[in-house]
């Protein structure tokens, strides 16, 4: 198949994209700094004998969120799941994503490794943006992601955390969206937004993403897939980033 056609349109994608994108890695660090100190302020003035830390927070937010999960999905719903394998596409599998994105000024990097069990899944993804003030690098984890199967439509809902590598601090981080297979299963679209919960007034991190991918190669339970998509995100609902992005996803199982 003849591709020239789109490489024009790519590019004038990009172009738009990176002249969207304006933001700061390095204000995004001093609005965390602040935010922490914030948010460490205030706990004092309520409990001046009794501070909570940041492991108290995060492990009661994702507690409450794994409990929720947990009380609406059933036993019996997991168990339909598998034994339903064929109805049900990617029961139970390992995916690794290696995901690029930029917009020419600046640069993320999300090398992910996920579990597929049935109803449930965790992902654990290491997050890297970049431009010319610096890198803001963070380890995010969804704990537990409820995943409800329609045929081949997915609905999911996550909770977990984002651990900031510097400034040192974490927020608990909650998802949802779905994946919808096409054409007899090759083609995947997912569509994901991520969100920390409030400290003070703003949300450290709103991320909005869509991805796409085909189905290139399959060798038994060894499946090959590369991607393209388009990300958005959003610090402290001030700084903007939007990014075009490439990548690969290997998954092993069914």
């Amino acid at each position: 198949m003849n591709l020239n056609f789109l490489k024009p349109t790519i590019l004038l994608v990009i172009i738009l994209i990176s002249g969207l994108s304006n933001a700061q890695v390095s204000d995004i660090k001093r609005k965390v700094r602040s935010d922490t100190k914030s948010s460490s302020y205030s706990t004092q003035s309520r409990t001046s004998y009794n501070r909570s830390s940041d492991d108290d927070y995060l492990m009661t937010e994702i507690a409450n969120g794994i409990a929720s999960c947990v009380a609406w999905a059933s036993i019996e719903a997991q168990r339909n799941v598998l034994q339903n394998e064929n109805r049900y596409p990617n029961t139970v599998s390992l995916e690794a994503i290696l995901d690029y994105g930029t917009n020419l000024s600046e640069l993320t990097l999300n090398p992910t490794l996920r579990g597929n069990w049935g109803i449930y899944a965790s992902e654990l993804r290491y997050h890297v943006l970049h431009d010319y003030t610096g890198s803001l690098e963070s380890l995010d984890w969804q704990v537990l992601i409820l995943r409800v199967p329609i045929r081949n439509f997915k609905a999911n809902y996550g909770i977990g955390f984002t651990s900031l590598f510097s400034p040192q601090t974490t927020y608990a981080e909650s998802s949802t969206g779905f994946d919808l297979c096409l054409l007899e299963r090759k083609l995947k679209l997912t569509a994901n937004y991520r969100w920390t919960f409030r400290r003070n007034s703003e949300r450290y991190r709103q991320e909005f993403k869509f991805t796409a991918d085909y189905l290139m190669m399959q060798k038994g339970n060894f499946h090959l897939s590369p991607i393209i998509g388009v990300t958005y995100q959003n610090y402290f609902n001030e700084d903007e980033f939007w990014f075009f992005n490439c990548g690969v996803r290997l998954r092993f199982g069914r």
